[in-house]
């Protein structure tokens, strides 16, 4: 990707970025919030075609019309925001738009299942393929979206955030699908806030800042430091500098909260269990948990 711009509503969002993949390598793509890392793979994965500058893929010029077009080239992007229709399966969803059919036109749903149940238990999956989507919990329907790509036999693929609904465990297995797919040739491009996941993964890093390159290099080249002091455009002793909190009085106070739902299965069951905490004057109280921990339930 060469000299690429583009702009919503007149604001620039990419000023003649460049990005260089190479085969078989895990490339980091780097930044804060709003830097520009999404916008430019989705120009990459033909999401979005109205933009200046150049793409070749193999050294053969492509502007994409559709994401089925970027498909066709081998590109395969998981995107941070689900794509997945809630109401069909998650065997259906997997093979949207290149089911497997029999005599041309008849969707052969036995080949379908098997597909789908063999690239999901690669990702140790353990829901239910035919399961529709909407009745899945976000990190298996995270492990969908992944299927999804794998399914595509892509060249380059792209992951935004994938383990930003994962579990350690279910991250652990993503990592070493990652590594199986760098051995046999495919490049991935590697989106993350996580730096222990860029710092275990990539080959090399390129960091955006305000739609712009500030940063290319080897992995061994860049440390944590550097690589944060890259992406906001300061020394990173300046992150996080404020005078301490004095906390007040309390002004809340939370004591053996609890909620019950009612499970698909197994009757009813408790999503929060116990929960106590007190919030004082003038005090920024962190509520942390993976997704499904209860954080929203307890807000």
């Amino acid at each position: 990707m060469t000299g690429i711009t583009k702009e919503f509503g007149g604001v620039p969002v990419l000023r003649d970025v460049g990005l260089t993949i190479r085969r078989g390598e895990v490339h980091a793509l780097m930044g804060e919030n709003g830097a520009g890392k999404s916008t430019l793979m989705k120009i990459l994965g033909g999401i979005h075609t109205d933009y200046d500058g150049r793409i070749e893929v193999d050294g053969a010029h492509v502007r994409f019309a559709s994401p089925r077009q970027a498909t066709a080239y081998g590109i395969a992007v998981i995107h941070q925001e689900f794509n997945l229709v809630p109401e069909l399966s998650a065997a259906g969803n997997i093979f949207l738009g290149h089911e497997p059919r029999r005599f041309g036109c008849i969707i052969d749903k036995a080949r379908l299942r098997s597909a789908a149940q063999a690239l999901l238990s690669r990702l140790q999956f353990r829901g239910d393929p035919d399961q529709p989507v909407s009745r899945l919990r976000v990190g298996e329907q995270q492990l969908v979206e992944i299927a999804k790509a794998l399914a595509l036999n892509a060249r380059i693929l792209v992951m935004d955030e994938p383990t930003s609904a994962l579990s350690s465990a279910e991250a652990e297995v993503l990592f070493a699908i990652i590594g199986a797919l760098r051995e046999q040739g495919v490049s991935i491009v590697y989106i993350s806030h996580r730096m222990d996941e860029v710092f275990a993964l990539a080959d090399r890093i390129t960091v955006l800042r305000d739609g712009r390159v500030v940063a290319t290099c080897m992995r061994g080249e860049m440390t944590r430091r550097a690589l944060i002091g890259a992406m906001v455009g300061r020394d990173i002793e300046d992150l996080f500098a404020r005078p301490p909190g004095r906390p007040g009085r309390r002004v809340l106070e939370v004591a053996g909260l609890w909620l019950e739902e009612r499970g698909r299965h197994l009757g009813r069951r408790r999503v929060i269990d116990g929960v106590s905490f007190d919030l004082h004057e003038g005090e920024i109280l962190g509520i942390g948990g993976l997704l499904g921990a209860g954080r929203t339930e307890i807000l």
